[in-house]
């Protein structure tokens, strides 16, 4: 309540209008990911976001004057040595299937452009995402997971019932050749429908042809690695994924991808030189800041947005007076070196 009284009452003094201008040169890189189809902005605000909020959402883009362009005109307008005023790029990781009815339309209806970061595994493997999957069941459900007599795990361990930590270390010990199997003995012993997900693409990505059709009217499509891995892995495993990436999308979308965001915003020095080496033009962390024209371009922060944030938090974002209140800047006079 005092974080929005506060930032109510710098509206209402023009604080927000104040921090717009003096920002102007700093673009905003904003950051979805999926759509919620039930209960999964309950589950995990963090990742699944009511198509409502993000509609409303746009809706306050367009209001503060914001016209969206791509991740090329930003790396155009870098290049120039000077970002134009009130540059935003719209992006959205991952590739979950909902976006289709939950992003989409927004966007369509004011005509903004937009970037989606695509990790290409779940594309080409049209299977709900099993960790995520698991962990919502339990989330839901709160009960333990009762094996029966025939399950197909009862080789593999003497306990009759597993808890979450259980079930996971398990799946990790048989391989991705298990998974749905599991998964659908765990969707069983809760009475879920699966199918059901399948065709409302709960907790799934887009189809191969989604991606193709979506790639043509306009969305461009670039790199998020092929199974969301980078940080842990090894320089050869890394590459690896880039290039996998890389050429599921141009099988896709015939079109070569020269952009990149992190997974989970996480990286270290020798895997940026690696996107370097690659000729990747930009890459995106979760960093929650603007643009900044001196700031390296294989790491870019972003505005992260979710579900639990209000329109107020979120407006205070976009305008950049949040940006300004975390580096402690004055609102009443400029500083220059903002806007270089």
């Amino acid at each position: 309540m005092k974080k929005t009284f506060i930032l109510l009452l710098l509206k209402w003094l023009g604080m927000f209008w104040l921090a717009k201008k003096i920002t102007t040169k700093r673009p905003r890189i904003l950051c979805y990911h999926g759509i919620s189809v039930d209960d999964e902005h309950l589950f995990s605000p963090g990742v699944f976001m009511r198509s409502s909020t993000f509609a409303r959402r746009m809706t306050l883009v367009a209001k503060w004057g914001y016209q969206p362009v791509s991740l090329d005109e930003l790396y155009r307008q870098q290049q120039t040595g000077q970002y134009l005023n009130d540059t935003l790029v719209i992006t959205i990781d991952d590739g979950w299937a909902a976006i289709e009815q939950g992003i989409l339309p927004s966007l369509r209806k004011h005509n903004f452009k937009a970037t989606l970061y695509l990790c290409t595994y779940f594309v080409e493997n049209q299977r709900p995402v099993f960790n995520l999957a698991v962990c919502y069941l339990f989330w839901k459900h709160r009960t333990p997971f009762i094996l029966t007599e025939n399950s197909s795990l009862t080789p593999y361990t003497a306990e009759t019932q597993l808890d979450i930590e259980n079930l996971l270390s398990l799946s990790v010990k048989l391989g991705a050749s298990y998974e749905q199997a599991i998964l659908q003995e765990l969707a069983d012993c809760f009475g879920e429908d699966l199918s059901q997900w399948q065709q409302n693409g709960k907790l799934m990505f887009l189809a191969p042809e989604k991606v193709t059709a979506l790639a043509a009217e306009g969305l461009s499509i670039e790199l998020h690695t092929h199974r969301h891995r980078f940080c842990k892995i090894n320089l050869a495993n890394t590459e690896s994924e880039l290039i996998h990436n890389k050429q599921y999308i141009a099988k896709l979308t015939g079109k070569q991808a020269r952009h990149f965001c992190f997974p989970s915003g996480r990286y270290r020095p020798e895997q940026v030189k690696l996107l370097a080496d690659m000729e990747i033009k930009t890459a995106t962390t979760t960093e929650n800041s603007l643009v900044n024209i001196k700031k390296e371009l294989l790491t870019l922060p972003r505005l992260v947005d979710n579900d639990n944030i209000s329109e107020l938090e979120f407006e205070a974002e976009l305008t950049g007076l949040m940006t300004l209140l975390r580096l402690g800047t004055s609102f009443l006079k400029p500083d220059n070196t903002l806007n270089q």
